[in-house]
């Protein structure tokens, strides 16, 4: 696998890792598109012929969904023009397709112009970092957490429900509302949001999740300042808003417990905290995914549950999802 920018090839790196699916490059994709300077720009044929560098990535077969991931690598902000340009892309790949329902995602570390957000929001094409905070400059660590996040998102929504997204400018909006809480949440990460016990060093999601992976879940509680999974080999994760604990030697008698508020199914429908419990003990944690204020963890690749400060939110991701409610 070769790649033209070290942007390129961390992208790559993290598509393949979030979504757990095949994902491909492909360089030089002739498209035949007009100029972008046009509302009118998609076309197959006429000059001149536009040759794309795509990340692409099938989310699910029922319908098929593929995303397609641009990486633009520039000096200052990525302006409307570019933006337009992708739109430009995926719509035409969309129109020419045999079935195929194409997503667009763009990824430009060095952020957008103010009047990239029309095109973007019309043309249902996400942009990573957001465009519409207040703090347009991100570091590229920033950028690239919010892409796997985003990812790993989108992964866990395609296969509940992915309709709803295809029509603009629902995409946009879900990696938005996804990615936007960024703002603040550096100088948040900088003091440490993640701490690895008993050694109480600064950590991170990377670290969190393969210290948790693969051990089985043995109880939940729920305490004055957050919410805490008890896993198998004496670990736990303690979720509190803006820090998250975890790992051997924490103390299940540290605060005192409370009786959590407890959600089931996408809709939110109130439930027993017995409920929830009894759904998830003797499962295995398969995935992970931090959305700033809760956690949320993929349980033997048939369930979610999410760990917020007030209590849990439980899910079933099995299809169809009719049929699998909680």
């Amino acid at each position: 696998m070769s790649f033209k920018t070290p942007l390129e090839e961390q992208c790559f790196e993290i598509a393949r890792r979030a979504l757990g699916t095949p994902v491909k490059i492909e360089h030089n994709r002739r498209i035949q598109i007009e100029s972008a300077l046009f509302p009118a720009v998609a076309a197959f044929k006429g000059p001149p012929a536009k040759e794309v560098d795509v990340i692409a990535a099938d989310l699910i077969d029922q319908p098929k969904v593929t995303l397609l991931i641009s990486c633009k690598e520039f000096s200052k902000r990525a302006e409307p023009a570019h933006v337009q340009e992708w739109a430009a892309v995926v719509r035409t790949m969309n129109e020419y397709s045999a079935g195929t329902v194409y997503l667009g995602l763009i990824v430009s570390p060095t952020g957008f112009t103010a009047g990239c957000e029309a095109w973007a929001t019309s043309h249902n094409t996400a942009l990573i970092p957001p465009l519409k905070g207040r703090n347009l400059v991100f570091s590229g660590e920033a950028v690239f957490r919010m892409l796997e996040r985003a990812l790993i998102a989108l992964r866990r929504r395609a296969l509940l429900k992915v309709d709803d997204l295809l029509a603009p400018p629902e995409f946009f909006d879900f990696v938005y509302s996804v990615v936007s809480d960024f703002e603040g949440h550096e100088e948040v990460a900088q003091e440490g949001r993640y701490l690895a016990r008993p050694s109480g060093w600064i950590s991170s999601f990377g670290e969190m999740y393969a210290s948790l992976a693969g051990h089985v879940v043995e109880d939940l509680a729920a305490g004055t300042n957050g919410t805490t999974l008890w896993l198998s080999g004496g670990l736990g994760c303690r979720f509190a808003g803006a820090r998250v604990e975890f790992g051997t030697g924490m103390q299940r008698e540290a605060e005192p417990l409370r009786a959590p508020q407890c959600l089931k199914n996408i809709e939110g429908e109130p439930c027993t905290f017995d409920f929830v419990r009894s759904t998830v003990l003797g499962s295995r944690v398969t995935s992970a995914a931090d959305f700033g204020d809760y956690l949320e963890f993929g349980l033997d690749e048939r369930l979610n549950l999410s760990l917020h400060i007030a209590g849990f939110h439980l899910v079933s991701t099995e299809s169809p999802i009719d049929q699998h409610r909680l």
